[in-house]
């Protein structure tokens, strides 16, 4: 069982002043995910030996006979006790679950905590307990492909046409709820952009495409897949990396990139819940930050004020950022998209504000305008070198002049 602490905040918030102000400061050191750092090394065995304890487990159960597997929903950023049950990666009980390879052969379901902890206190009371499930799932294919959602106003510059500025969501969502906030706010957002444009008559000098992803939630796949065959791809690295590792979490090989990489101007998503745009965050590409504070100062009005030089991830921005594209996700009021609606049966339509979805689309629509007729294309972070990771991390030689190498040190 697990405890259920009391809420004592709300579970709605909309940004403050004061922390989009915190938003716009940076602290460098890189993050718990930086490659080489300790943080990372730890969580890489933590992760190895969660894997390897739910494989025992799985393998026990089997053994034992278990006809089911319940699993307490996970808490929300709040903690529990909120009546809400979240299913998603972390209800898995094997690493890509969704491949047969990995199939967990023993029914699986996710029961809210409150129930949950009801069973055990019965159990632990020595308390006979009946239940009665009916779990209906199969595989339905040995050769399942996910499809992208792809259309475009065509570009009208002689020059330029060829160079695309993309925006994007992700039309895949979690079983327990429909995915309103998460994608289907970002994907109507997008569609009502380039719709408002359309009906503008809008004649853009640079071709402006719309995405609608598959795969996101299980990792990036409908964006990574598009990336892959139009952009570029990274070489597999000498040393072999571990499958339970997280596909962005892998060192990677040299980047190949193709010749549209060289035409891709900027790509914009949003994939944070229903809330209005407060701003977006540049993903450390410093160059930027001047054009977008141009662009949003007559959106003042409109609550959009922040430029925030900060990474974020978690979404299909990603795939283009991994290449050394411009890709960027913007920042929203969290509403109540990490304690309520996300990967969750709260994850309704009713949980949609229309206003704030019609303020996202009428700022994307300016951020895609204004890309679309720039005389130069955004600028671009520096080429990515992933397999020169370890080199860029590692400590300068001789700086202290005075240090005693260690004793398994390479010689």
């Amino acid at each position: 069982m697990r405890p259920t602490p009391d809420i004592t905040e709300p579970l709605f918030h909309r940004y403050t002043d004061a922390e989009l102000k915190e938003m716009e400061t940076y602290e460098s050191g890189g993050g718990r995910y930086t490659p080489g750092s300790p943080e990372f090394a730890k969580y890489v065995a933590e992760r190895l030996k969660m894997a390897d304890l739910r494989k025992a487990a799985l393998k026990m159960m089997a053994d034992e006979g278990s006809v089911a597997v319940i699993t307490p929903s996970r808490d929300s950023t709040d903690g529990g006790g909120t009546g809400i049950i979240f299913d998603d990666n972390g209800a898995n009980l094997a690493r890509d679950a969704q491949k047969k390879e990995n199939a967990v052969t023993i029914p699986n379901a996710v029961m809210m905590i409150e129930h949950y902890n009801r069973l055990g206190r019965l159990i632990e009371n020595h308390v006979p307990v009946t239940l009665e499930l009916n779990i209906e799932t199969k595989f339905t294919g040995d050769h399942e492909h996910g499809f992208d959602t792809v259309a475009e106003i065509p570009g009208t510059d002689p020059k330029l046409k060829d160079q695309v500025v993309m925006v994007g969501g992700h039309l895949d969502s979690w079983i327990s709820g429909t995915g309103a906030t998460d994608n289907g706010a970002g994907s109507i957002v997008a569609m009502e952009a380039v719709r408002i444009l359309k009906s503008l008559g809008i004649k853009p000098k640079r071709t402006i495409r719309i995405a609608l992803w598959s795969g996101e939630e299980q990792g990036l796949f409908g964006s990574l897949g598009y990336v892959k065959q139009h952009f570029g791809t990274f070489a597999e690295p000498k040393d072999p990396q571990p499958a339970y590792l997280p596909a962005f979490m892998r060192q990677r090989g040299p980047l190949s990139t193709t010749k549209e990489w060289e035409t891709l101007d900027a790509y914009y998503n949003l994939d944070n819940g229903t809330g209005k745009i407060r701003g977006v965050y540049t993903q450390e590409n410093w160059a930027i930050a001047p054009i977008f504070k141009q662009w949003i100062a007559p959106l003042a009005d409109l609550g959009v004020t922040t430029i925030s030089y900060r990474n974020t991830g978690g979404t299909d921005h990603l795939s283009f950022d991994a290449v050394g594209l411009p890709g960027f996700q913007y920042i929203q009021d969290p509403m109540d998209y990490e304690t309520r609606t996300h990967h969750s049966d709260m994850d309704t339509y009713d949980r949609l504000h229309a206003l704030d979805l019609e303020q996202a689309a009428v700022v994307e629509a300016i951020f895609l305008y204004n890309t679309s007729e720039r005389e130069a294309m955004m600028p671009r972070k520096p080429f990515p070198h992933p397999e020169l990771q370890k080199q860029m991390s590692a400590p300068i030689p001789g700086i202290y002049p005075n240090a005693v190498p260690a004793v398994d040190a390479p010689k």
